[in-house]
């Protein structure tokens, strides 16, 4: 949605060799004299004015379309375009939970396949759609199953990895991230039109089609499913492709660890909110993770109203995530994930609110669950800078960022710490103290941790 509906300058059409200076009223926006795109004087010499009665003139330029442009989606119209980004992320959030839970009940592999091949059935729709409802729903349902694609991708190759590459694999998986970003930058540039920039992001989901025969299921979900044959024949294959022993007294001993297992129960969220430990972390969870989504969608969306090119402005965001993913991880290691993460709040916090002070011209590029849900409200907290000034949107999503940062220290720091399995881990997991971590991280390393 950032080129799809990206911000374009319009004006009401008028009729040839008219001169537009006299019929279209002046308007104060943001402290600035500009002209009113959403009406017109009602003749030469009068100051009544009437709404734009033959449609828009939207200056884009040659070959590009918008959802803005092809539905004149301004004025009294304009918060569509924000209510369809928010019904996307609706889309996003019920598939978190949704397909969370089927992948948990039926399997990350099944999930994974039918999530994998809705996203381009939808995409040649949206292509060929001539209606903005039609539009909205189609991308609602798109962002629905992208989701369950996305969570039970990630949780899938988490799964798969130990416990000491996990952290490094989180954080580096991003680089994926940006360089589709950067793709998009590129792809949008070179084609402009939406209905084509659809059509060519549907089609890349072609290219994944060879995972069917070579993505095995999760061996921790196996496992804990008691489906020990199965889960011994995945590690076979990836031992055998590997050129690697077959770990059995490895893997035999992880499975007679969950067959003595008596006290196994189905938990669901409500056991997290009775415990106080796990209440307090995961409230601050939640409102870390709404706060970098808030943040990051608000900037992503409103890319198009930065001064300089739309296109490089993407760009540029995307290779600047590429350094900054990079600097995140050697920081984070080197220093802890408590402490780092804090002060990543706290400067992109300052940042924010710095830069919602600014005038554009002079700022060039300047939980699943929660996290898709600031994905909802981020498009109508931009439409609320429309409505009172343009630097509400950056106080709002700077001073979130803010207390982020301060909530941040509140947490447990992970740094060479073996994280928790259970409950009663959980509960033991202290604040750090010196040393403390260290003695840890050689602990059972000798277990493959096919289940951890």
């Amino acid at each position: 949605m950032a080129f799809m509906g990206a911000k374009t300058k319009h004006h009401c059409t008028v009729a040839n060799n008219t001169d537009v200076s006299r019929l279209v009223p002046l308007i104060r926006k943001n402290g600035k004299s500009v002209w009113d795109g959403c009406h017109l004087f009602d003749g030469y010499n009068t100051t009544e004015k009437i709404p734009c009665p033959n449609g828009w003139t939207y200056d884009l330029p040659e070959g590009e379309a918008t959802i803005i442009s092809e539905w004149d989606l301004v004025c009294d119209d304009a918060y569509k375009v924000s209510l369809a980004t928010s019904m996307y992320f609706v889309g996003v959030t019920l598939g978190s939970l949704v397909f969370g839970t089927l992948s948990d009940k039926y399997g990350r592999r099944p999930v994974f396949l039918f999530t994998m091949f809705c996203p381009f059935v939808l995409g040649l729709f949206l292509f060929f759609i001539k209606n903005y409802i039609a539009f909205v729903v189609f991308r609602f349902f798109l962002g629905f199953v992208l989701q369950g694609l996305q969570i039970t991708a990630f949780t899938s190759q988490v799964e798969m990895l130990s416990t000491q590459y996990r952290p490094s694999f989180g954080i580096g998986q991003g680089f994926f991230w940006v360089t589709g970003v950067m793709s998009l930058a590129l792809v949008s540039y070179l084609i402009k039109d939406w209905h084509y920039i659809q059509l060519v992001s549907t089609t890349i989901f072609l290219f994944q089609i060879g995972f069917v025969w070579c993505l095995p299921e999760s061996i921790r979900w196996l496992l804990i499913n008691n489906r020990f044959d199965k889960a011994e024949k995945v590690v076979r294959n990836i031992c055998s492709f590997n050129k690697i022993t077959f770990p059995r007294d490895i893997f035999d001993k992880t499975v007679n660890k969950i067959e003595n297992k008596t006290d196994i129960k189905n938990f669901t969220i409500v056991y997290i909110f009775k415990s106080s430990v796990l209440r307090k972390r995961s409230l601050i969870m939640m409102v870390v993770w709404f706060s970098i989504s808030l943040g990051y969608f608000g900037l992503a969306l409103n890319i198009s109203s930065l001064a300089g090119n739309k296109y490089l402005n993407f760009f540029i965001s995307g290779a600047l995530e590429i350094i900054i993913i990079a600097l995140t991880i050697f920081v984070s290691n080197r220093f802890g994930r408590r402490k780092s993460l804090s002060v990543y709040f706290l400067i992109g916090g300052i940042a924010l609110i710095i830069a919602g002070g600014l005038s554009k011209s002079n700022s060039v590029g300047a939980g699943m669950f929660w996290t898709r849900f600031a994905g909802i409200i981020a498009p109508q907290m931009l439409l609320l800078g429309e409505y009172t000034a343009e630097a509400v949107p950056f106080i709002i999503f700077g001073g979130m960022l803010l207390l982020s940062g301060a909530l941040a220290l509140l947490l447990p720091e992970t740094l060479n710490v073996k994280l928790p399995e259970t409950l009663q881990d959980v509960r033991k997991l202290e604040m750090p103290q010196e040393g403390k971590g260290k003695k840890s991280l050689n602990a059972e390393r000798e277990n493959i941790e096919l289940v951890s």
